[in-house]
């Protein structure tokens, strides 16, 4: 961008979206990836994927439809931050081809989703630089070549690298999208040139704008005075209890930029047992994400100690408001997560899971309560922002604090490739030729959050993924990795218990 041609003012920035900002300034999280395998059925093998200005036509494609994604970020180091357009974009700043594919003897689905998992990784503990010319998100093209069983297939990965102050997990899923969209009918609308301009367009107005986050004065005090109160105060309002003293949630915050990164590892659950565990749920009242929860803490429970600092768990689960805010539309990159908190008990019977009532009345009392709290806009505590008088300090006072929580779930559920209402035009052949089989969803090591993040996103009739991240060094175990893999395997084992015929 030339240093003759200022930026233009979009707006401020919100108090939700300066919590993103500040602790991405901070060092405490950085970059968030939807990572979608992208397929191309290709007869006469034109395309290369390792040709980056291919993509481009793509990219600016998405640039226009999404504005929030010509948007850098004026005010660093304040708290006084506003959005801003550069009067161009260097498009060679947010696409990168990684040429760094498995071995010829790897196969789907387990070698390159390890692979992939591990570029991710790195992605996670990059800091974005130049914020305020550039826009915080990039584009990454990681090829794999010509499928071995369809050798007229064409595969590679597209990772989008984004800062949470652009978007939430599910304005990951409308990028890839759009991109996808671009993918079939850039080439008609856009030109190659790595410069952009990008169009005036109004980006999507705040959350605290677009809605009503009331919060009611018993819920107001008690988390004010949250560390004082009773639990029987609690209950009498009408609110579940805060974190317990017992529970485990690894070691206090800390962070050290010489050493803050990212752990991570992944599970893929294939489609007959996505479609098994969808069928047992519903059997039994319930929803997936209420029993992925109580199957965390069924797995938690069979590897930690027993001792006095580990006698419960509390899950923060991630909740979508979007639903209910008529002012966003549904292809809307925006920010509208809140969260619900459970806490669990270590004890169960010895019977299996698929017959013990007390797992399956936790599952349906998880699924309860996410549906009572995904149905409201009041109390929810993203709400409690506002009361925050200043952002940087509240953050930097949480270090050598107890996290909120033992482990986080984000998921994404159910993610369709094709484009929503939108009207265009695409070709039928290119509609066949292009194709996305499979979508990753990962966060990086987040200093303020809870000890491991479990995040979740499947593909509609198809796989699912979870990723397991943490920050290294905060498990309080030893062979975090290890303890992390323990932990996926043992999901995997009591889920494919349940789904099992006849037990």
């Amino acid at each position: 961008m030339s240093n003759q041609e200022p930026a233009q003012m979009i707006r401020a920035a919100s108090k939700n979206e300066k919590r993103h900002i500040i602790r991405h300034e901070l060092g405490f999280y950085h970059a968030l990836t939807l990572t979608g395998l992208y397929a191309l059925h290709d007869t006469d093998r034109s395309f290369d994927a390792e040709a980056i200005d291919y993509f481009i036509p793509a990219l600016k494609h998405c640039i226009a439809t999404h504005p929030i994604l010509s948007a850098a970020i004026q005010g660093e180091n304040t708290e006084e931050y506003a959005f801003i357009r550069p009067a161009q974009l260097n498009l060679q700043n947010h696409l990168r081809v990684i040429n760094a594919a498995p071995s010829a003897e790897s196969s789907l689905p387990k070698d390159d989703l390890q692979w992939i998992t591990r570029i991710n990784k790195n992605i996670h503990d990059e800091a974005f630089v130049k914020v305020d010319q550039q826009p915080p998100w990039k584009v990454y093209i990681v090829p794999l070549g010509h499928d071995k069983t369809t050798p007229e297939t064409q595969r590679f990965y597209v990772i989008f690298a984004y800062s949470h102050s652009h978007g939430d997990g599910k304005s990951g899923l409308i990028f890839h999208r759009t991109f996808l969209e671009g993918l079939k009918i850039g080439h008609t609308l856009y030109d190659q040139s790595y410069t952009y301009q990008p169009p005036v367009s109004a980006i999507p107005s705040t959350l605290e704008e677009s809605c009503d986050l009331k919060i009611t004065w018993p819920y107001l005090i008690l988390n004010l005075l949250a560390g004082s109160m009773p639990t029987s105060v609690w209950r009498w309002f009408g609110f579940r209890p805060p974190l317990i003293s017992n529970a485990w949630t690894g070691k206090p915050i800390c962070y050290d930029p010489s050493s803050f990164s990212t752990g991570s590892e992944v599970l893929l659950i294939d489609k007959a047992l996505v479609d098994s565990a969808l069928k047992v749920c519903r059997k039994n009242g319930a929803k997936f994400t209420g029993l992925l929860n109580q199957l965390i803490v069924h797995a938690l429970d069979g590897i930690l100690p027993k001792d006095k600092t580990a006698q419960s768990f509390v899950g923060q689960i991630v909740v979508d408001l979007k639903p209910l805010i008529p002012r966003y539309k549904v292809d809307d990159m925006a920010n509208c997560a809140s969260a619900l908190h459970e806490t669990s008990g270590r004890s169960y019977p010895t019977t299996t899971l698929k017959q013990d009532p007390a797992f399956w009345n936790a599952v349906r009392q998880t699924t309860i309560d996410l549906a009572s709290c995904a149905s409201t806009l009041t109390n929810q505590p993203i709400g409690l922002l506002c009361y925050v008088p200043g952002l940087r300090s509240w953050m930097a006072q949480k270090l050598g604090g107890d996290r909120e929580s033992s482990y986080e779930i984000s998921n994404l559920v159910t993610f369709d490739p094709r484009s929503p209402d939108r009207s265009v035009d695409i070709d039928a052949s290119k509609r066949e030729k292009w194709d996305i089989v499979r979508m990753i969803f990962s966060q990086p090591a987040n200093a303020l959050g809870s000890a491991l993040d479990f995040q979740v996103v499947s593909m509609k009739g198809g796989e699912m993924v979870i990723t397991l991240n943490w920050q290294l060094g905060v498990l309080g175990v030893p062979h975090e990795d290890v303890f992390a893999r323990e932990v996926l395997d043992r999901i995997h084992t009591s889920l494919t218990e349940i789904c099992r015929p006849g037990t």
